[in-house]
């Protein structure tokens, strides 16, 4: 009788098992859930913050200031421009500079917005940090007397990539074409 219940299966134990390694399971899949979805809304209060910091600017000179030194470091970019056409701009902006007509449809070849690795033609909008830019995110805006072109860069090759959503930063890019057209000339 004894050699006889070696041959006994405890499915009771295996199911218990199983249904440990499941609750294991979706334990882990909950976890990456909710710290996801804790990245993503500290990321849209990020641009919400920046989209509030760049309406309160009445002016080109604002606007620069605002773009290189608090909207730059809140959305942790390493580079950050926006180039317009069809106006004439204050001296001494770093971060927006005038354009001829056509630049931004030559160099987004059609696109509405580009996200991955700096691609040769871009490298231009970076000048001496071009070496350094390993990812990119454009968008083109449509402000009234032309095309303007936001451009955020990064020295992480990761921060921009093809797969990724554009919504807030399509968002941001929005905010700053409303504000800029109230300047059209």
């Amino acid at each position: 009788m004894a050699g006889s219940q070696a041959n006994i299966l405890d499915f009771e134990a295996a199911s218990r098992v199983r249904m440990l390694e499941r609750v294991r399971s979706l334990t882990l899949t909950r976890d990456a859930l909710v710290e996801t979805a804790r990245q993503n809304h500290a990321i849209m209060a990020q641009v919400h913050g920046a989209v509030l910091d760049i309406i309160a600017a009445d002016n080109w000179v604002a606007l620069d200031h605002r773009l290189q030194h608090r909207v730059r470091t809140t959305l942790n970019a390493d580079f950050l421009g926006l180039w317009v056409e069809g106006t004439t701009l204050p001296k001494g902006l770093s971060g927006i500079q005038v354009r001829p007509e056509g630049f931004v449809a030559e160099l987004m070849h059609g696109q509405f917005e580009h996200l991955g690795p700096v691609s040769p033609q871009s490298s231009i909008l970076y000048k001496t940090r071009a070496g350094t830019m390993q990812s990119e995110a454009l968008i083109r805006l449509d402000w009234g007397p032309g095309e303007a072109l936001l451009a955020f860069a990064a020295k992480d090759r990761y921060a921009y990539s093809t797969g990724q959503g554009t919504e807030l930063i399509s968002f941001f890019a929005r905010a700053v074409e409303r504000v800029i057209s109230h300047w059209a000339r």
